[in-house]
């Protein structure tokens, strides 16, 4: 299956909230190869609110991507970013102020986790007007969501990818969460699940426990979709996606 891709991070160190040193970043990388994934989009926090190195950012990659390379040369490594919904979101996209994954047309998009199911639908369509497709991120962590989970469907049925957390998928954030991921995962909802990694512990950049979880439930084919296929289909990575 060409091992696992992990499309949503805060491992690129010293960029936002996640790994803060180039130490905290080689550990959760060692995990992530370690435990089978060999394709990894790093994904800072973009806040239009908070000031951000958008050129920083791009040099740590491009000096953090060449010592990983030579360390794991079947490694691939991609930039894209983590925006918070705000209602300049495409301008912020077109001058460069954020970034789409690995420069395609799709954006990972987040919001407050007190936003309302209907705003935050709305949302993804006003980014959809402008030309990008919204992936939404860890659609399990909107308290409209859990308590009202056809907020979800609804944006499965718009054809927006939807990105789960493993943590979350694998009950470590509590069995509401849970089971919520599991109703997306029983519908077909769910598009990608990626670890969204921020702890230097190494275990949090896994994936291989979420995949066999997934794959016992609802069936190898739709794991290797979820947790490889698609999410390289996303970031421009399979020429037959």
């Amino acid at each position: 299956m060409g091992g696992f891709c992990d499309l949503h991070c805060h491992i690129l160190y010293g960029v936002d909230d996640g790994a803060q040193t180039v130490e905290d970043a080689r550990a959760l990388i060692d995990g992530a190869y370690s435990s089978g994934t060999r394709t990894i989009c790093f994904t800072p926090h973009y806040n239009p609110f908070r000031k951000i190195d958008s050129a920083g950012a791009e040099e740590t990659f491009r000096t953090f991507s060449a010592e990983m390379k030579e360390k794991y040369p079947d490694l691939t490594l991609c930039l894209g970013a983590e925006v918070l919904y705000h209602q300049k979101i495409a301008d912020s996209l077109s001058r460069g102020a954020c970034r789409t994954l690995n420069g395609t047309r799709f954006v990972l998009v987040e919001f407050l986790p007190d936003d309302d199911g209907q705003y935050i639908i709305q949302s993804l369509e006003s980014v959809a007007a402008r030309g990008y497709t919204p992936i939404l991120a860890h659609a399990e962590r909107y308290h409209s969501f859990l308590g009202k989970p056809k907020y979800a469907l609804s944006v499965a049925e718009r054809e927006f990818p939807i990105q789960l957390n493993v943590r979350s998928v694998t009950g470590e954030n509590g069995k509401r969460v849970q089971k919520f991921c599991r109703l997306l995962l029983k519908e077909g909802a769910a598009a990608v699940i990626a670890t969204d990694a921020h702890d230097p512990d190494y275990a949090d950049a896994r994936l291989d426990e979420g995949f066999r979880a997934v794959a016992s439930r609802f069936g190898p084919e739709y794991a290797t979709t979820i947790f490889c296929r698609m999410p390289r289909i996303l970031l421009g990575l399979d020429p037959n996606g």
